[in-house]
């Protein structure tokens, strides 16, 4: 697989640039699994920066899917529309969401499983209360979004950890920057829909002291917001 050396102010464009006329060409197929990031930079000739910079504006998009400790997967179903100069910018922009986003998965797994082992009757009622809250407000996106944060900062409180309480409270003020600045009122009510399935589920596993299912429902919920992203662009 052969690329050319890009110049590096518009380094990360040309890479969506480039692996797209792969994938329509056929030379990258559906569903294979892309080089290493370290290969990949070294082969275009840009920083790791850049190309994760592009890897992460693809998968926002729906052509790339990222895996946690597997690599990089061309999506089974990339979309079929043309790639407007619009969309790519505003990929662009999103493409830092999945770096909050993979920070948090590894948190807020985590924060699942001491919850379960950890939390106290005032941490459950307020994850019910936040859970009635998103029910009660699919229709109105800033309840909705006041309400999903405040279930998330109660988890982060039933840990018991105030230095858990505060790292999860600083990426949910990344979350709500994020939320403002890409006008996810958009997103689809099947996207509320799960979001408050899933969270349920957490809350579930918490009060039944499972902390491996709490984690495993808490990846599902993340997991959501993945594949929301490129309905929002």
């Amino acid at each position: 697989m052969v690329f050319e050396t890009i110049r590096k102010n518009s380094a990360p464009e040309i890479v969506v640039e480039q692996i797209l006329k792969k994938l329509k060409s056929g030379e990258i197929t559906t569903g294979s699994r892309l080089p290493s990031q370290r290969e990949l930079a070294k082969r275009f000739g840009v920083g790791r920066s850049s190309l994760r910079e592009a890897l992460n504006a693809l998968a926002v998009m729906g052509y790339l899917d990222v895996q946690q400790g597997r690599g990089t997967f061309v999506a089974g179903q990339p979309p079929a529309q043309e790639l407007s100069a619009s969309t790519l910018q505003a990929a662009m922009r999103a493409g830092s969401l999945l770096d909050v986003l993979e920070l948090r998965e590894a948190l807020e797994c985590r924060a699942g499983e001491l919850a379960a082992e950890r939390a106290e009757s005032a941490h459950r009622r307020r994850l019910k209360l936040a859970l009635r809250e998103m029910e009660e407000s699919r229709e109105d996106y800033r309840r909705f979004l006041n309400a999903d944060v405040e279930f998330h900062t109660a988890l982060a409180e039933a840990t018991l950890n105030p230095i858990f309480s505060e790292m999860l409270r600083f990426l949910l003020e990344k979350v709500v920057g994020h939320h403002e600045t890409f006008r996810t009122t958009l997103i689809s009510a099947d996207y509320r829909s799960h979001a408050i399935r899933t969270l349920k589920q957490v809350a579930a596993c918490i009060e039944r002291e499972d902390g491996r299912g709490a984690a495993e429902w808490m990846r599902d919920h993340l997991g959501g917001i993945r594949r929301e992203l490129k309905t929002i662009l």
